[in-house]
Protein backbone atom coordinates (compact mmCIF):
# COMPACT_ATOMS: atom_id res chain seq x y z
CA UNK A 1 0.00 0.00 0.00
CA UNK A 2 1.38 3.54 -0.66
CA UNK A 3 1.65 6.20 1.73
CA UNK A 4 -0.35 9.30 2.03
CA UNK A 5 1.73 11.97 0.38
CA UNK A 6 4.02 13.94 2.59
CA UNK A 7 2.19 17.05 1.92
CA UNK A 8 -0.71 15.84 3.27
CA UNK A 9 0.42 14.18 6.19
CA UNK A 10 2.64 18.05 6.93
CA UNK A 11 -0.88 19.65 6.69
CA UNK A 12 -2.80 17.53 9.16
CA UNK A 13 0.17 18.27 11.38
CA UNK A 14 -0.36 21.71 10.83
CA UNK A 15 -4.39 21.19 11.46
CA UNK A 16 -3.54 19.18 14.72
CA UNK A 17 -1.19 22.16 16.18
CA UNK A 18 -3.34 24.95 15.21
CA UNK A 19 -6.22 23.10 17.17
CA UNK A 20 -4.21 22.62 19.84
CA UNK A 21 -3.74 26.46 19.77
CA UNK A 22 -7.04 27.59 19.40
CA UNK A 23 -8.31 24.86 21.69
CA UNK A 24 -6.41 26.84 24.63
CA UNK A 25 -7.40 29.94 23.14
CA UNK A 26 -10.92 28.95 23.87
CA UNK A 27 -10.62 27.21 27.36
CA UNK A 28 -8.48 30.19 28.03
CA UNK A 29 -11.30 33.08 27.29
CA UNK A 30 -9.69 34.95 24.46
CA UNK A 31 -12.60 33.00 22.10
CA UNK A 32 -16.02 33.43 23.80
CA UNK A 33 -19.37 32.11 22.71
CA UNK A 34 -20.82 33.01 19.73
CA UNK A 35 -17.54 34.43 18.53
CA UNK A 36 -16.88 34.00 14.91
CA UNK A 37 -13.72 32.64 13.60
CA UNK A 38 -12.22 34.05 10.22
CA UNK A 39 -10.32 31.81 8.22
CA UNK A 40 -7.86 34.53 6.45
CA UNK A 41 -7.37 35.93 10.14
CA UNK A 42 -6.35 32.86 11.48
CA UNK A 43 -4.31 31.72 8.71
CA UNK A 44 -2.10 35.33 8.75
CA UNK A 45 -1.79 34.46 13.28
CA UNK A 46 -0.37 31.28 12.67
CA UNK A 47 1.78 31.33 9.77
CA UNK A 48 -0.21 28.70 7.58
CA UNK A 49 -2.49 28.47 4.70
CA UNK A 50 -5.99 27.87 5.04
CA UNK A 51 -6.15 24.61 4.65
CA UNK A 52 -4.89 23.62 8.05
CA UNK A 53 -7.14 26.22 9.46
CA UNK A 54 -10.00 24.18 8.32
CA UNK A 55 -8.49 21.57 9.24
CA UNK A 56 -8.63 22.61 13.07
CA UNK A 57 -12.30 23.54 12.53
CA UNK A 58 -13.10 20.30 11.94
CA UNK A 59 -11.20 18.73 15.08
CA UNK A 60 -12.70 21.52 17.59
CA UNK A 61 -15.97 20.51 15.86
CA UNK A 62 -16.41 16.65 16.85
CA UNK A 63 -15.04 18.37 20.46
CA UNK A 64 -17.85 20.44 20.35
CA UNK A 65 -15.76 23.82 21.03
CA UNK A 66 -17.01 25.62 17.82
CA UNK A 67 -19.63 24.98 15.13
CA UNK A 68 -20.15 25.56 11.51
CA UNK A 69 -22.67 28.11 11.18
CA UNK A 70 -22.58 29.43 7.19
CA UNK A 71 -20.90 31.50 6.52
CA UNK A 72 -17.84 30.68 8.75
CA UNK A 73 -17.25 28.93 12.31
CA UNK A 74 -18.67 29.97 14.89
CA UNK A 75 -17.32 29.15 18.98
CA UNK A 76 -19.39 27.24 21.24
CA UNK A 77 -17.07 28.12 24.05
CA UNK A 78 -16.17 26.74 27.29
CA UNK A 79 -18.35 28.26 30.02
CA UNK A 80 -18.73 27.38 34.19
CA UNK A 81 -21.52 24.68 33.49
CA UNK A 82 -18.71 22.78 30.89
CA UNK A 83 -16.43 23.21 32.71
CA UNK A 84 -18.44 20.93 35.42
CA UNK A 85 -19.58 18.30 33.09
CA UNK A 86 -16.07 17.97 31.49
CA UNK A 87 -14.69 17.24 35.02
CA UNK A 88 -17.42 15.15 36.65
CA UNK A 89 -16.86 13.18 33.34
CA UNK A 90 -13.17 12.99 33.98
CA UNK A 91 -14.15 11.92 37.53
CA UNK A 92 -16.31 9.25 35.90
CA UNK A 93 -13.76 8.42 33.91
CA UNK A 94 -10.75 7.97 35.87
CA UNK A 95 -12.37 6.83 38.99
CA UNK A 96 -13.31 3.47 37.52
CA UNK A 97 -9.61 3.67 35.80
CA UNK A 98 -8.10 3.96 39.61
CA UNK A 99 -10.43 1.25 41.11
CA UNK A 100 -9.12 -1.16 37.84
CA UNK A 101 -5.79 -0.27 38.16
CA UNK A 102 -5.58 -1.34 41.84
CA UNK A 103 -6.36 -5.04 41.00
CA UNK A 104 -3.45 -4.52 37.67
CA UNK A 105 -0.35 -3.29 40.05
CA UNK A 106 2.73 -4.64 39.62
CA UNK A 107 6.24 -3.40 39.19
CA UNK A 108 6.15 -3.89 35.32
CA UNK A 109 3.36 -2.45 34.47
CA UNK A 110 3.62 0.35 36.76
CA UNK A 111 6.87 1.36 35.53
CA UNK A 112 6.23 4.49 33.21
CA UNK A 113 3.42 5.94 36.12
CA UNK A 114 6.96 6.17 38.32
CA UNK A 115 8.64 7.54 36.30
CA UNK A 116 6.15 10.26 35.43
CA UNK A 117 5.87 11.73 39.02
CA UNK A 118 9.69 11.52 38.92
CA UNK A 119 9.66 13.93 36.17
CA UNK A 120 6.91 15.85 37.73
CA UNK A 121 9.02 16.40 41.26
CA UNK A 122 12.07 17.27 39.15
CA UNK A 123 9.73 19.77 37.09
CA UNK A 124 8.48 21.42 40.11
CA UNK A 125 11.58 21.90 41.84
CA UNK A 126 12.93 23.87 38.88
CA UNK A 127 9.38 25.76 38.74
CA UNK A 128 9.15 24.01 35.08
CA UNK A 129 5.05 24.20 34.97
CA UNK A 130 5.30 23.01 31.10
CA UNK A 131 7.07 20.35 32.06
CA UNK A 132 5.23 19.52 34.95
CA UNK A 133 2.18 19.40 32.73
CA UNK A 134 3.21 17.28 30.22
CA UNK A 135 3.90 14.96 33.65
CA UNK A 136 0.84 15.58 34.54
CA UNK A 137 -0.48 14.04 31.53
CA UNK A 138 0.91 11.95 30.97
CA UNK A 139 0.12 10.03 34.28
CA UNK A 140 -3.29 10.62 34.11
CA UNK A 141 -3.39 8.55 30.56
CA UNK A 142 -1.47 5.63 32.21
CA UNK A 143 -4.06 5.40 34.63
CA UNK A 144 -6.22 4.51 31.30
CA UNK A 145 -4.43 2.67 29.61
CA UNK A 146 -3.24 0.39 32.81
CA UNK A 147 -7.00 0.02 33.96
CA UNK A 148 -7.01 -2.99 31.13
CA UNK A 149 -10.63 -1.23 30.10
CA UNK A 150 -10.58 -0.69 26.36
CA UNK A 151 -13.99 1.05 26.16
CA UNK A 152 -12.59 3.61 29.12
CA UNK A 153 -9.44 4.27 27.07
CA UNK A 154 -11.67 5.19 24.19
CA UNK A 155 -13.43 7.54 25.90
CA UNK A 156 -10.59 8.71 27.43
CA UNK A 157 -8.88 9.79 24.49
CA UNK A 158 -11.60 11.44 22.82
CA UNK A 159 -11.88 13.77 25.36
CA UNK A 160 -8.13 13.64 26.20
CA UNK A 161 -7.09 16.90 24.29
CA UNK A 162 -9.70 19.12 26.07
CA UNK A 163 -9.47 17.68 29.50
CA UNK A 164 -5.42 18.31 29.48
CA UNK A 165 -5.36 21.51 28.00
CA UNK A 166 -8.05 22.44 31.17
CA UNK A 167 -5.38 21.00 33.14
CA UNK A 168 -2.50 23.03 31.48
CA UNK A 169 -4.31 26.19 32.03
CA UNK A 170 -4.68 25.50 35.83
CA UNK A 171 -1.38 24.63 36.32
CA UNK A 172 -0.25 28.07 34.98
CA UNK A 173 -2.36 29.52 37.69
CA UNK A 174 -0.40 29.85 41.13
CA UNK A 175 -0.44 26.01 41.98
CA UNK A 176 2.27 24.55 44.76
CA UNK A 177 3.89 22.01 41.80
CA UNK A 178 5.97 20.45 44.57
CA UNK A 179 2.27 19.64 46.77
CA UNK A 180 0.60 18.63 43.39
CA UNK A 181 3.62 16.21 42.57
CA UNK A 182 3.44 14.93 46.06
CA UNK A 183 -0.56 13.90 45.99
CA UNK A 184 0.07 12.44 42.52
CA UNK A 185 2.86 10.37 44.77
CA UNK A 186 0.32 9.58 47.20
CA UNK A 187 -2.64 8.18 44.91
CA UNK A 188 0.10 6.12 43.12
CA UNK A 189 1.08 4.54 46.58
CA UNK A 190 -2.59 4.31 47.56
CA UNK A 191 -3.09 1.99 44.42
CA UNK A 192 0.03 0.06 45.11
CA UNK A 193 -1.20 -0.78 48.39
CA UNK A 194 -4.63 -1.98 46.73
CA UNK A 195 -7.31 0.71 48.72
CA UNK A 196 -9.98 1.41 45.65
CA UNK A 197 -11.91 3.48 47.83
CA UNK A 198 -8.81 5.93 49.48
CA UNK A 199 -7.65 6.17 45.78
CA UNK A 200 -10.47 6.81 44.42
CA UNK A 201 -11.07 9.64 47.05
CA UNK A 202 -7.78 10.94 46.38
CA UNK A 203 -8.30 11.28 43.10
CA UNK A 204 -12.29 12.58 43.48
CA UNK A 205 -10.18 15.88 45.65
CA UNK A 206 -7.02 15.87 43.27
CA UNK A 207 -9.89 16.99 40.51
CA UNK A 208 -12.11 18.98 42.32
CA UNK A 209 -8.77 21.12 43.34
CA UNK A 210 -8.25 21.39 39.36
CA UNK A 211 -11.82 22.23 38.24
CA UNK A 212 -11.79 25.08 41.06
CA UNK A 213 -8.64 26.57 39.95
CA UNK A 214 -10.41 26.44 36.03
CA UNK A 215 -13.58 28.53 37.10
CA UNK A 216 -10.89 30.81 38.33
CA UNK A 217 -9.13 31.00 35.11
CA UNK A 218 -12.28 31.14 33.15
CA UNK A 219 -13.49 34.06 35.66
CA UNK A 220 -10.51 36.34 35.29
CA UNK A 221 -10.17 35.35 31.78
CA UNK A 222 -14.17 37.02 31.37
CA UNK A 223 -13.69 39.77 33.82
CA UNK A 224 -10.13 40.82 31.19
CA UNK A 225 -12.32 40.75 28.40
CA UNK A 226 -14.72 43.06 30.65
CA UNK A 227 -12.27 45.47 31.12
CA UNK A 228 -10.75 45.84 27.79
CA UNK A 229 -14.17 46.57 26.70
CA UNK A 230 -14.50 49.44 29.34
CA UNK A 231 -11.69 50.45 27.65
CA UNK A 232 -12.80 50.82 24.47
Amino acid sequence: MRGAPASIIQREALGSQVAAALREAIAGGEFVRGERLIEADLAERFGVSRGPIRDAFRILQIEGLVENQQPGVTVIGIDHDSINELYSLRGAIEGLAVRLAVGRYDASRFGEIHRQVEVMHRAAESDDAAGFAQADVAFHNEICLISGHKRLADVWQRYEAIMMTLLRLTISLEQDLQASAAKHRELLDLIKQGDPEAAETELTNHLEGSRARMVKVWERALERRRSRRAQD
